[in-house]
């Protein structure tokens, strides 16, 4: 018989929460369902057999944040012909009286107008329609502060599908990466060569954006859409595992959520880039890159205690996603008797061992991270003979506005697969410390990280199971994902996941 993680993902338990531990009966720690929520209690599992899922409370349609609103002056002025005064049907206005209308009426049109910039202010984020550029960086900051949302909806959940299911409702806990697909949606993408920005920018027009957030952090959310199942994502799928035909029946395995994240995510930015008009700036760069592997053409910088290094950076076009999600790593290779060489490689996912003894929570993780190893094994440059004792270090040189960590619990050999399943403890913000950090990012804007989304595999296969994701909020509330299910959780129950992937927002200075 299978277990209850293996059966919800395979459409078993679709639309329960017996799952999700009660703890002290507490609002902020107990599961609530989609029709708690709002209020209504009836049978849903009918629904969700046939693709219909949980259903919410109708929609509370958000205004059209593209379309500017401006502002109205009600107050009329009135014009007096000598006609209706000299018949008495009126009395004449005093001169003075109409100055002041005329004063009024200025007053008027002069705060209309500045209610009117201010509303396009606010929707400069929206506007932009070139994705590189200050213009889009300065929209990406506009949308970190806001913070946009969208109304809540699960996903159903056909077969195997968990991993997809949890790794988009982590994204869209991203409110720069919410940004984007705004952006894509207005500027309007054909979708024949362009097929995974087409099915991001789809999934997104399923969901409403959410009116400016309640502050009260114990207040349920007030509309929960109802679940719908992402079929957008079809051909992508098929693309991730050929052997899965592109259609929607049942899949045969689970997969990695972190794999399809890294696949999907690689996939975006290359379209991104061609998008822009950049293709021939890619294959540029990648011949730059084979050229720049057989050249002795490093440049030499100085760090610490005046020591030299020959850097090698590595050609990689920036896209709108990488203005997000991508950061920079700086390794060092130090061997006896030659200069430092050091590389600058590009990130999207920061992956994290955390198999050792010594690592029990996720500062442990990166501390071990950018820790110096020993290179067994190690060629000597060009002019040296043999194999030279080496040892290596990695440090982060630029930081993403979402920083991504993958925790390593995964492992595939010969024997078949495995997983870890030790607890590894996270912070709701982290404080990335200085000695994880290059020497050339002394500029860094902020080390400051909040905790947005977290991904969740239950099982002990990597193979089997059944992910969850929880997202954060902008009014701090948390929800937990579980397909079609969307419940009400307590920062607390999100701290006690042993999670696989932790999606950390950079905090902005305002």
């Amino acid at each position: 018989m299978a277990s209850n993680d293996e059966a919800s993902c395979n459409g078993g338990t679709i639309g329960s929460s017996e799952n999700v531990p009660k703890e002290n009966g507490s609002l902020c720690d107990k599961a609530i369902s989609v029709n708690e929520i709002n209020g209504n209690v009836f049978d849903s599992s009918s629904e969700l057999e046939h693709g219909v899922g949980l259903v919410g409370s109708p929609s509370l349609h958000a205004a059209d944040p593209c379309s500017p609103q401006f502002g109205t002056d009600n107050r009329k002025v009135e014009f007096v012909d000598e006609s209706s005064v000299s018949s008495g049907k009126i009395a004449s206005k005093t001169w003075a009286s109409l100055l002041d209308q005329e004063a009024s009426k200025k007053i008027s049109l002069k705060e209309s107008n500045e209610a009117n910039r201010l509303t396009q202010k606010e929707q400069t984020a929206v506007l932009v329609t070139d994705l590189s550029g200050n213009s889009w960086l300065s929209s990406l900051k506009h949308a970190e502060v806001t913070g946009k949302r969208l109304q809540p909806r699960g996903l159903v959940n056909k077969g195997n599908l968990c991993f997809l299911n949890a790794t988009l409702q982590a994204l869209l806990s991203c409110s720069s990466f919410i940004h984007l697909l705004h952006v894509l949606q207005e500027r309007g993408v054909p979708k024949t060569g362009f097929p995974t920005i087409s099915a991001y920018v789809d999934f997104f027009k399923e969901f409403e954006l959410q009116p400016k957030a309640e502050k009260q952090a114990d207040k349920p959310p007030s509309d929960v859409g109802r679940p719908f199942v992402p079929s957008m994502f079809d051909d992508i799928l098929h693309q991730f595992n050929p052997q899965q035909p592109a259609t929607r029946a049942p899949r045969s395995r689970q997969e990695d959520a972190q794999e399809f994240l890294i696949f999907a995510m690689d996939r975006l930015h290359d379209e991104l880039l061609r998008l822009d008009g950049n293709e021939e700036n890619i294959a540029d760069a990648k011949n730059i890159a084979v050229q720049a592997a057989n050249e002795d053409d490093d440049w030499e910088t100085v760090g610490p205690k005046n020591r030299t290094a020959l850097v090698r950076t590595h050609a990689f076009c920036k896209s709108a996603l990488s203005d997000i999600f991508g950061g920079d790593l700086y390794s060092v290779i130090k061997t006896r008797g030659s200069k430092a060489s050091a590389t600058v490689q590009p990130f999207l996912v920061l992956h994290l061992d955390i198999m050792s003894d010594a690592v029990d929570t996720v500062e442990d993780a990166l501390r071990l991270f950018a820790a110096p190893e020993t290179l067994d094994g190690y060629k000597a440059p060009v002019g040296k003979a043999g194999v030279v004792s080496a040892s290596k270090s990695v440090k982060i040189q630029s930081l993403p506005r979402i920083l991504i960590l993958h925790m390593k619990r995964f492992s595939y050999g010969a024997q078949g697969s495995s997983k870890l399943h030790k607890m590894v403890h996270f912070p709701l913000n982290l404080t990335l410390g200085r000695d994880l950090l290059a020497t050339q990012s002394s500029g860094i804007e902020s080390r400051n990280y909040e905790l947005v989304a977290t991904v969740t595999h239950h099982g002990k296969d990597p193979s089997r199971g059944h992910y969850t994701a929880h997202s954060k909020q902008s009014n701090g509330q948390w929800l937990r994902y579980d397909d079609a299910v969307v419940s009400l959780v307590g920062a607390t129950r999100v701290l006690q996941d042993p999670v696989y992937l932790l999606f950390y927002k950079r905090t902005v200075h305002t």
